[in-house]
């Protein structure tokens, strides 16, 4: 008698929990869809085989991921292979924090185990879903490559993370006076505008291989990557992207508008971090004698969010205040950004103030 007044305890309890699911929409769907999508947990220690294409000028052909095999010079032949990446479990969200040795302290440092140059790199795109990264100014390649390997980790990206790589970073070691910083910009510079067709020809085969390409792009990388995209989408105009995603772009904003149309028309929602408190755009405002689109202005069709909030430098001089592109609160944005939620609805985002350069604002 007692275990079936239980049994009628429990199918009341049941049902009246199965009403309350039906009423209130709890647990909600999306939860179910969340873990779906992220198959990997990228909660331990993990190996990345990142794939790379660059034309970076090369000095070996074992493929080695190493500064000393892949220069800062100009090649024009676009070269690719894949890099194995030890992402450590404990890194500290944006650092880059490298073992002095492949392999070593595996919990808390990056390391770069191994590379493998391929013949045709684009039968390595696995992925049906891809972000295409694009790193900017002063970036030698082992930077890159760990940047990218950091960015699919910390996003628990469910696709492939594909670096394009272009020839940046000082053609010397001396980094500390400014002649030496202008010079090394200037020389970026040329290369960017040397790899604006490379990149136009990549972009187009790429897209073949995946039915949704993303886009991040970074800094000085958009004088390579905008000019590009236009490029692309004249050979092909029925191109089509998913997310593009612009950070600190070091690209005259006056100039913009000839790209904007064909470029935004093409992607399912673009979107624009800036941060007038930027002093490496401050600076390139000054060596180009422009205003730079990563300094915050608004664009049509554009979701452009300020986020000199969470990134701006102590008194204007504690930092530069332009690599918060690998920061918590960016990321923590970009994961609900390629979950397709809309601006708005996600977390620590608020409408801007009339008159200022911005749409959106990233809250402290």
């Amino acid at each position: 008698m007692a275990s079936g007044k239980l049994i009628r305890h429990n199918v009341i309890i049941l049902a009246a929990l199965m009403l309350f699911q039906c009423k209130t929409g709890y647990p909600p769907q999306i939860g179910k869809l969340l873990d779906e999508r992220i198959q990997k947990h990228f909660a331990e220690t993990e190996v990345i085989d990142l794939l790379y294409f660059t034309n970076r000028q090369t000095m070996a052909s074992t493929g080695v991921c190493s500064n000393d095999n892949v220069t800062v010079k100009h090649s024009r032949n676009l070269v690719s292979g894949t890099c194995r990446v030890q992402v450590p479990r404990n890194h500290e969200i944006g650092s880059l924090a490298q073992a002095d040795r492949p392999g070593a302290d595996r919990q808390n440092l990056f390391s770069i185990l191994s590379g493998e140059r391929l013949n045709d790199g684009l039968s390595a795109v696995r992925s049906r879903e891809i972000i295409v990264f694009v790193h900017g100014f002063n970036v030698k390649f082992e930077e890159a490559v760990l940047r990218a390997a950091q960015i699919q980790y910390d996003l628990k990206f469910p696709g492939q993370i594909v670096l394009f790589s272009w020839p940046a970073g000082p053609s010397d070691d001396v980094l500390i006076e400014s002649l030496s910083l202008t010079r090394t910009y200037r020389e970026n510079q040329a290369n960017a505008a040397a790899t604006v067709n490379d990149f136009a020809r990549w972009i187009v085969d790429i897209s073949s291989k995946a039915d949704t390409v993303h886009l991040i792009v970074h800094s000085m990388g958009h004088q390579v990557a905008i000019p590009g995209l236009k490029k692309a989408l004249e050979e092909k105009p029925g191109l089509k992207f998913g997310e593009i995603v612009f950070f600190a772009p070091d690209f005259p904003a006056d100039q913009y508008d000839k790209y904007r149309q064909s470029i935004q028309s093409a992607a399912y929602r673009t979107t624009l971090y800036c941060s007038p408190g930027d002093n490496a755009l401050v600076v390139s405002n000054r060596v180009n004698g422009n205003y730079r689109l990563g300094m915050c202005k608004r664009i049509p069709g554009a979701d452009v969010i300020n986020v000199n909030e969470v990134d701006d430098p102590v008194f204007g001089v504690g930092g530069l205040g332009h690599g918060y592109y690998s920061s918590r609160p960016i990321l923590t944005d970009l994961f609900q950004l390629f979950l397709g939620m809309p601006v708005e609805k996600r977390l620590f985002i608020r409408k801007s103030d009339p008159g200022h350069g911005e749409d959106y604002v990233l809250r402290k």
